[in-house]
């Protein structure tokens, strides 16, 4: 059986990887996911609002009140201030890289063009074998179109592109009116891999305070099974490799998602509720089907049931959509 596969310029011993979580920030748990059978780890982000706001705090504590009294400047030693948040970072990337065989893979959640590709070389440098762009921009204002968003992440793609050589995806929110017009922009523009999806806080109303509160609620299957759809839609309308995240939790996701067109899964929360060992248990569970139903590779099943291999993707779609509102109350009753 041949397991390994090929993902953002890597050859990866399976599908399963490790998305972007707090467990990067443990070793010996990264250790025990690499020793179950994950084939890649994706650090957690590295948000580029963490690195501005501790530079402006830094700022504020050397400039603010320099001129109220002469000895105010000698408060502060001379030389550059160091960028602690970065420096961890870099640290923590250069300790799983020494600690394990398996790829890392940085993850980067940048603002600005200039941010993007700045930090996106220092890791790199520092010895990340590929990158995870996050990609998002809150659309909460009515003058700013979607085409004005779009462009700016293609922009990001592009100068990240410009700056490094490293194999770099692309990880997105699945809120796209035409996700495969977009995927194939980000193609051109320089992404080797899109990873489908991203999830973020969710926000409510704290009735007794009357404030916003935020909470992050665990993947669920419907997380799954949204990914599951974008990737068999996508799948062969572009060059792009993909990723599947979100609500992972089974061996049979993992065939699953390959069967779609997927190159690689990503899962967490399963890990942060079964254990690491848990990885194995769902590699030997895809193994088993896979034996099963005669594949001897993933590359082999890879799309068979995407779109792309429906005679009428359209009309396949509309059909089921017609059926389940026909029969829908079978489901609810």
């Amino acid at each position: 059986m041949q397991m390994s596969i090929e993902y953002l310029g890597l050859t990866l011993k399976s599908p399963l990887i490790v998305s972007a979580s707090p467990m990067s920030q443990h070793t010996d748990r990264c250790r025990a996911l690499e020793d179950h059978g994950a084939a890649a780890i994706v650090m957690h982000s590295l948000f580029e609002e963490q690195i501005n706001a501790e530079l402006h705090e830094v700022d504020h504590m050397l400039f603010h009140g320099r001129d109220a009294f002469s000895e105010a400047l000698s408060f502060f030693p001379e030389g550059a201030f160091e960028n602690y948040e970065m420096e961890n970072y870099l640290g923590r990337l250069r300790a799983l890289k020494t600690a394990l065989d398996i790829p890392v893979i940085a993850s980067l959640n940048g603002v600005s063009t200039g941010g993007w590709t700045t930090y996106a070389k220092m890791l790199e440098d520092a010895g990340a074998d590929a990158l995870e762009l996050n990609l998002y921009y809150p659309a909460n204002r009515a003058w700013t179109s979607a085409e004005q968003i779009e462009a700016h992440y293609l922009e990001a793609i592009a100068s990240v592109r410009r700056e490094t050589t490293l194999p770099f995806a692309v990880k997105l929110a699945p809120a796209f009116t035409a996700l495969p017009h977009f995927l194939k922009a980000a193609e051109e523009a320089g992404a080797t891999a899109a990873v489908l999806f991203n999830r973020f806080y969710q926000s409510d109303i704290d009735l007794e305070a009357l404030e916003w509160t935020r909470t992050l609620s665990k993947s669920s299957p419907a997380d799954f099974a949204a990914a599951l759809r974008a990737v068999a839609v996508c799948y062969g309308q572009s060059a792009l490799q993909f990723c599947a995240g979100g609500g992972v939790t089974e061996g049979n996701d993992i065939v699953k998602a390959v069967m779609a067109g997927a190159n690689t899964v990503a899962a967490a929360t399963v890990f942060h509720e079964r254990g690491e060992a848990h990885a194995a248990v769902m590699l030997a569970a895809a193994e088993r089907w896979m034996t099963e139903h005669e594949y001897e590779s993933f590359d082999q099943m890879r799309g068979a049931i995407s779109y792309a291999k429906a005679p009428n993707p359209s009309a396949l779609e509309r059909a089921n959509y017609v059926d389940l509102l026909r029969h829908g109350d079978e489901l609810w009753f």
